[in-house]
């Protein structure tokens, strides 16, 4: 619910302020020829169309606007004198800019790279030419059209490669240009360096022997230990990126200079592409969007989270800031920092076009000055970052481990090659670095493959670093000589010491401290899944999100939750998840709380999950007409109200769920369940206390065991960008799940309520639902959903525990709890069926829905046949795809005029089931 109501958030203000405004947006042409004619250099303004007026601004940022629409003379490049000529042979970029690459007659390659951005070629193809590609586009503004002039010295300055780039205008010149001068003659942009090899060894960029993308160089790394990263130059970059705010550092961000020397390679990192590089995130959507991406910091004179500002890079970072150890880290931050003169930030920021500086020039000296000083605080807290879990990468050939564990807690690795004779290590280690518990809590060896050994040694502490062994491909030697804490220092009967590997021949030596994990892990598909698609397996995440609601019976619910999720090894996708939330629902002239708890642990047992439930509310239990199938009371002296239960009820649950993340699950586990309930004098309670089963029992407390069946197929998510969509989640399960365009679901769960557990009286139930979703062949989107349920309970059991049909989710048109017995069955059909799309700001789905449903309840004693049944319609909205739905629907129900209220409207997101 809460993503949805973040969309419908967005699509409110898009409805408000920008039906006029963005629909009119359009990506600047080119410069005309007749413009460039016969001259060296022009006026262009990089953004016209960011232009806009107060109300504008308010909603969608002041950004850079300023700049994007300040005119500024740019040269025009000359295609024959520039580098004594170039030549183009390749274009490219990324879903935002065009790049178009040269060759110099220098023997260098060069890169114009666009000035303006088109980020609507990255958007899926059904939100082109909405609002919502509008507000994308209009988002450029946000960028500083100029930043990578401003960046280039300040790279520099910190000892960091780096490329200078020119402002420059393509010209119109088909006899260079040929194949590419429809797409990029006219255009503005930059003109630079583009990093790459030479066939004479030394002769490359920067003297380099390889010039390699971030996947090679890993490859590389993962094959051959005598390939290393330079971690202090990759710091030093990333600490520039800290100081410019530039969130954008994913692995495609980096080219990498490969230095050979003595049979060994150093990677020496190149930053490049500074779309986002002081980019300023102010104005009412952006303040959305930074909420739903919190990575899209802005940039001003303060840091920001530095967790966020760092998140597009941290699959980087953690394999290439972990051999840096304290000292080290606040060497070079102090180094960078005293390099970041006045001078240097005045000078950087003067690279800017002087019409450009004129208008922000003061502004941002000002912010770099303050962030220069803030530098060793944000950098202290990204070290803390990834100093809490450390990953350690060997390569593929033999190398030995050791790890020693010092008598105060602390940690010392060291890996080496290893000596294919003797076994033992070979040669200085090519890592090593010690851990302090204060600061890292534990560490991972990743062998790779190879036939490696490690041996762990030394006393084991209370509050000790944990470290964690993975083996790979080949025969492993695992050794573990850890001894109990030596006398005066704390001890711990804790597992302090993990070795995994799933090799047959690999060797294990355990102690008590020891535990050995031989079971297979899953490998990734490819490079991008192993390097940047990673399953979270560190750290710490919590939002808030607003909780809306409305039903006929609770009426209008308004809350708060909390969500806190935390990642550990091997507990994808989190080692524990926890939901709270609050609210107040007002309807029938009083008010209903309600509080949850919700926690997923996933780390108790392999494969398993354990789920802890716990609550207090209100809203449980609403009405009660007492026990039968043909309870009326139209025409009585009652009133509707008189039927309400003001109560309490709070409850705890526990399930063990097996297996995780199937198509199907088992559960087991125990409830327990107080009452607190107020009798209103001259209620149907206080008048009809009789007709109260277990009315004065105030506990019950039982075991469960269940079955859980899911195969439904919610159709088409929407993808956001290459491997990732959006994922709308309600309840604590997708929302598409009730838009499902076909498959089926069987949800079977039993429970034992025994007298000794400290219930007055034995009881037992079992209940069960099956759902499922037929296509229609007309239409891919449109379906019948077909329900089936019921409950059957044994024994003496609470009023407030009998099976009821009723309400929303069980029989539309009837209040909730509406009937009452020792056993229910219900069924229904819904018919919905897919129209047509029209574009309203984003492309909206929509038809109507029909559906007919009946149930009944069954009474030990009564002699009934009747079965209540409802029929009623609406309409639903799927707005970009199917599965983000809202509907609203109108049911009655056909119980011959004898109900006191035999109508409801339902508005919801998704559907009903």
């Amino acid at each position: 619910m809460n993503c949805f109501l973040k969309g419908v958030s967005f699509f409110a203000i898009s409805l408000i302020t920008t039906a006029g405004s963005l629909s009119a947006i359009a990506k600047p042409t080119k410069i005309p020829a007749e413009q460039l004619e016969g001259k060296q250099v022009v006026i262009v303004i990089p953004g016209q169309e960011y232009e806009a007026g107060a109300l504008h601004t308010l909603i969608f940022g002041t950004h850079w606007r300023s700049l994007w629409t300040t005119p500024v003379e740019i040269m025009i490049l000359d295609l024959k004198s520039f580098a004594g000529g170039v030549v183009p042979f390749e274009k490219g970029g990324g879903f935002q800019t065009k790049t178009l690459s040269f060759r110099g007659a220098d023997g260098k390659e060069y890169r114009f790279r666009s000035l303006d951005k088109d980020p609507a070629r990255g958007i899926p193809s059904k939100l082109q030419n909405t609002v919502v590609s509008a507000v994308v586009e209009d988002q450029v503004s946000s960028s500083n059209p100029v930043s990578a002039l401003v960046v280039s010295p300040l790279l520099e300055a910190a000892g960091t490669y780096q490329v200078t780039p020119e402002l420059t205008v393509l010209p119109y010149d088909k006899g260079v240009l040929g194949e590419y001068y429809d797409e990029f003659a006219g255009l503005a942009g930059t003109i630079e360096e583009r990093p790459a090899e030479s066939d004479t060894a030394g002769a490359g960029f920067k003297g380099a022997d390889k010039i390699s993308g971030t996947y090679a160089v890993f490859n590389n790394l993962e094959k051959d230990n005598d390939n290393q990263v330079d971690q202090s130059a990759y710091l030093r970059a990333r600490l520039i990126d800290l100081f410019i705010g530039d969130w954008d550092r994913h692995s495609d961000q980096w080219k990498w200079a490969g230095y050979k020397k003595e049979g060994k390679t150093r990677w020496v990192p190149i930053p490049r592409d500074r779309d986002h590089a002081f980019s300023r995130q102010d104005g009412v959507f952006s303040w959305i969007i930074t909420r739903v991406m919190p990575r899209m910091t802005g940039f001003k004179s303060t840091y920001p989270s530095v967790k966020h500002l760092t998140l597009s890079a941290r699959h980087l970072d953690r394999r290439l800031l972990s051999g840096i150890d304290r000292a080290e880290w606040d060497a070079i931050t102090g180094d960078v920092q005293e390099k970041l003169t006045d001078s240097v930030i005045s000078e950087a920021v003067r690279k800017m076009p002087p019409a450009m500086y004129e208008k922000e020039g003061a502004q941002l000296e000002h912010d770099l000055r303050t962030r220069r000083d803030l530098l060793k605080a944000a950098s202290h807290e990204l070290y803390l970052l990834y100093a809490e879990d450390v990953d350690i990468y060997a390569s593929n050939k033999p190398e030995y481990a050791g790890v020693r564990r010092m008598p105060d807690g602390q940690v010392e690795v060291a890996v080496s090659k290893r000596d294919a004779v003797t076994g033992a290590e070979k040669g200085n280690p090519f890592y090593f670095r010690r851990f302090n518990p204060l600061e890292t809590e534990e560490v991972r060896i990743y062998l790779q493959g190879g036939d490696d050994r490690v041996v762990v040694q030394g006393p084991v502490c209370k509050d000790g670093v944990k470290v964690r062994v993975i083996g790979g491909e080949g025969q492993d030697f695992f050794e573990d000589q850890s001894e109990k804490a030596l006398s005066g220092y704390p001890h711990t009967a804790e597992k302090m010491t993990f070795f995994y590997d799933d090799g047959k021949k690999s060797e294990f030596t355990d102690g008590a401290y020891t535990s050995v994990d031989q079971h297979t892990a899953a490998e990734p598909a490819d490079d991008e899944e192993k390097y940047d698609l990673r399953d979270r397996d560190s750290g710490r995440e919590t939002g808030m999100h607003p909780l809306v609601g409305y039903s006929p019976d609770s009426g209008v619910f308004l809350g708060l939750g909390v969500t806190v999720a935390d990642y550990g090894f091997r507990s994808a996708p989190y080692r524990y998840k926890i939901d709270v939330s609050g609210g107040v629902a007002y309807g029938k002239n009083d008010f209903r709380n309600k509080l949850q708890f919700k926690g997923d642990f996933r780390t108790v047992l392999r494969n398993a999950s354990l789920l802890v439930e716990a609550g207090s509310s209100g809203l449980d239990l609403i009405n009660f007409y007492g026990l039968g199938n043909e309870r009326y009371y139209h025409g009585s002296s009652l009133r509707e109200d008189d039927f309400e239960i003001v109560n309490t009820i709070n409850s705890i649950r526990t399930s063990l769920r097996y297996p995780m993340d199937k198509q199907y699950n088992w559960s087991a586990g125990i409830s327990a369940k107080w009452m607190d309930l107020v009798v209103q004098q001259g209620s149907f309670i206080d008048l009809y206390r009789s007709e109260f089963p277990g009315i004065d029992r105030q506990f019950v407390g039982g075991v469960h065991l269940g079955f859980h069946y899911d195969s439904r197929d919610c159709g088409d998510a929407i993808a956001l960008s290459p491997g990732k969509k959006l994922r709308f989640s309600g309840g604590g399960e997708p929302l598409g799940n009730t838009t499902a365009l076909q498959g089926t679901m069987l949800d079977v769960e039993g429970s034992y309520y025994p007298e000794f557990f400290g219930n007055e009286k034995a009881f037992g139930k079992i209940r069960g639902e099956v759902r499922t979703y037929i296509p229609l062949v007309s239409s891919r989107y449109s379906r019948v959903a077909l329900r089936a349920g019921g409950e059957k309970i044994w024994g003496d059991y609470p009023f407030y525990e009998a099976a009821f049909v009723g309400g929303t989710h069980l029989l539309r048109g009837y209040d909730k709890q509406r009937f009452a017995g020792d056993a229910s069955l219900y069924a229904g059909s819904e018919l919905r069926l897919y129209f047509g799309t029209f574009k309203f700001l984003v492309p909206v789905m929509y038809g109507p829905l029909a559906f007919i449903e009946t149930g009944r309840v069954f009474l030990k004693g009564e002699d009934s046949g009747a079965w209540h049944t409802s029929v009623g319609g609406g309409l639903w909205l799927g707005f970009i795809e199917s599965r983000y739905t809202a509907s609203i629907s109108f049911a009655k129900g056909l119980d011959d005029g004898q109900l006191m209220d035999d109508y409801g409207i339902y508005i919801g997101t998704g559907f009903t089931f």
